[in-house]
């Protein structure tokens, strides 16, 4: 049976993983109505794949790192609550629809998921035990970069 959830997870994490990869790569419609189509179809994965990513990351602080599910909890909150408001401020025309992450960032999350994707697909649960953290940090200074936008509406 512990084998089994083990492939669950795993499978999971793949399935989310190819999801993630088919919904952050570039496509270029040839009609105004067909890109919009696939931007709310990209959105609506994006949904799907977020809750199961923030439920795999938790039932993975859960095993491997205990001390950080209240801190993964409230990033994850508050990331909710602030992209509902940069959303509801960039349907007003308040902010531009272009987030500015920077690239050093993107880099950094980029290794940071390529570190993490290799401890699990070997199963190193020592790796797993300092990703984990360094992950949640990241999310962090996501949450820290989306208060900045929000900050330069409302200071603009």
């Amino acid at each position: 049976m512990k084998r089994f959830h083990q492939l669950f997870l795993v499978g999971q994490f793949v399935c989310l993983l190819v999801l993630a990869i088919t919904v952050f790569s570039p496509v270029q419609a040839e009609e105004i109505n067909e890109e919009q189509s696939c931007q709310q179809c990209e959105m609506q994965v994006r949904k799907e794949v977020k809750v199961h990513l923030d439920f795999y990351y938790e039932l993975l602080a859960e095993k491997y790192a205990p001390d950080e599910i209240e801190k993964w909890r409230e990033i994850k909150k508050e990331r909710d609550l602030l992209r509902k408001k940069l959303n509801e401020a960039k349907k007003r025309g308040e902010i531009e629809q272009e987030s500015s992450i920077g690239d050093e960032w993107l880099e950094k999350h980029r290794q940071l998921q390529e570190s993490f994707r290799l401890a699990v697909e070997k199963r190193d649960e020592e790796q797993l035990r300092s990703l984990l953290p360094k992950l949640f940090d990241q999310y962090n200074q996501l949450n820290e970069h989306y208060k900045v936008r929000l900050n330069m509406k409302t200071s603009s």
